[in-house]
């Protein structure tokens, strides 16, 4: 790739898996999916050191995890790990997926290492997909539980705990930050996916000069800059997301807040963001930062990645710029897959998610979905140097130690959920 490429309009991205995401009306339907969490109960709250006050949990009763505190999900005596050394079963492996978030090209190399067919199923919001599983009416083997959910889907029996002897990719190629995360300590049931964060992107042939890193609080940029750019400033359409935008505005880095009057000031600085800058909400920003009907958005990495592949025949890649934090402390997120329980076929299901996690294979995903994945091959310089992404893009790409920096959005308690969901609706009712 050159420092400057024309891009390409035979070389574009499928629609990513981020568009289908509406946290802002999902977070608060999947604490109460039917038969999710009342058909199994909740564990009991687990109380703090001294005894005497119930640590914050989560819906299904377990302690909210974070970086500071992580959680060992519990496994149950009705729901255990297959045995080690098992023969795979002949499949079809069946796959409940976002849409467009694979490599299908990945999907067909793993048929033919394994000589079986895998079957893929799509969703497009995550409580369309969590209410069909705890229904009970299809079975599939692996899927894609968002970090907010898993607790839920632990304390449901919804997923099926790992037997990590048949994925040996997870120590071998991840992240060792990562072998043992957080938010399940041990891997119990989940390998990690693709990584994003959450900052700023911008044109800069509509905005010459502009680079949020030279302001004294880089998250002010759309305060800063949207009234002067007045209808082409853009907020994800996402609660976390936005509300975050809004408390880092105010200089607040606790992104899962639960204080009401944090989050109520956050909420407070959007409403004034909509008004002076007639801002729009929208998960596409990839497409409207591509076309210049949007100069400035909050936008997600690997959206920032692909953009160069959705602007009109002629646009130089250089024009699209993305900015978080280089220290790491900004928002960052990721997804994983698991096993379901019940899957006819856990041995294969333990066989994909290895092969997810094959070098190689994570390389061919990147081409596809422009989300990284905590590989410990994959860094910017590879990415650039192979002509995957553009220089200047170089950002949407970071390394395991920015990553543990930092600022992860995590669940919420049902408290939390109410609360941050009002202020959500505020904000968009404006």
């Amino acid at each position: 790739m050159t420092s400057d490429p024309i891009i390409d309009p035979e070389r574009r991205a499928g629609t990513t898996r981020r568009t289908f995401i509406r946290r802002a009306t999902t977070a608060a339907a999947g604490m109460s999916v039917p038969g999710l969490l009342a058909a199994c109960g909740t564990t009991s709250p687990t109380t703090t050191g001294g005894g005497s006050k119930p640590a914050a949990t989560g819906p299904g009763g377990l302690p909210l995890a974070r970086p500071d505190h992580p959680v060992t999900l519990p496994i149950y005596a009705d729901n255990k790990a297959i045995a080690s050394g098992l023969t795979p079963e002949k499949g079809p492996l069946q796959l409940y997926n976002w849409e467009e978030y694979i490599n299908t090209e990945v999907v067909k190399a793993f048929e033919r290492k394994y000589g079986v067919k895998v079957q893929i199923s799509t969703f497009n919001t995550i409580d369309e997909a969590v209410a069909k599983i705890a229904s009970g009416t299809v079975q599939f083997d692996v899927f894609v539980p968002e970090l907010v959910f898993l607790e839920r889907l632990v304390v449901g029996k919804v997923l099926q705990p790992l037997n990590l002897s048949y994925v040996p990719n997870l120590k071998a190629n991840v992240w060792p930050s990562l072998h043992s995360p957080w938010y399940d300590v041990g891997a119990r049931y989940t390998v990690p996916y693709t990584i994003y964060t959450t900052g700023i992107g911008w044109r800069a042939d509509k905005l010459p000069g502009f680079n949020p890193a030279t302001m004294e609080n880089p998250w002010s940029a759309l305060w800063t800059e949207g009234p002067k750019i007045s209808g082409k400033v853009g907020l994800l359409d996402d609660q976390h997301e936005g509300l975050a935008m809004g408390l880092l505005h105010n200089g607040v880095t606790d992104v899962n807040t639960e204080d009401p009057k944090l989050v109520n000031a956050s909420k407070d600085a959007l409403i004034n963001l909509v008004n002076t800058a007639n801002l729009k909400f929208d998960t596409n920003e990839y497409q409207h930062l591509a076309d210049g009907s949007l100069w400035l958005h909050q936008a997600w990495s690997g959206d920032m990645a692909s953009t160069p592949f959705y602007a009109p025949k002629g646009t130089k890649a250089s024009v699209f710029r993305y900015w978080w934090p280089e220290d790491g402390k900004g928002p960052i997120n990721n997804d994983t897959f698991a096993v379901l329980k019940g899957a006819k076929n856990p041995v294969l299901a333990h066989l994909f998610l290895n092969f997810l996690l094959d070098t190689k294979q994570v390389f061919n995903n990147f081409n596809f979905t422009y989300y990284q994945q905590p590989i410990n091959a994959m860094t910017p310089e590879a990415l650039v140097s192979g002509g995957v992404i553009a220089p200047n893009l170089k950002s949407t790409i970071i390394r395991e130690a920015q990553f543990n920096n930092g600022l992860v959005q995590g669940p919420l308690s049902q408290g939390g959920e109410v609360l941050w969901e009002n202020a959500w609706a505020a904000v968009k009712s404006t």
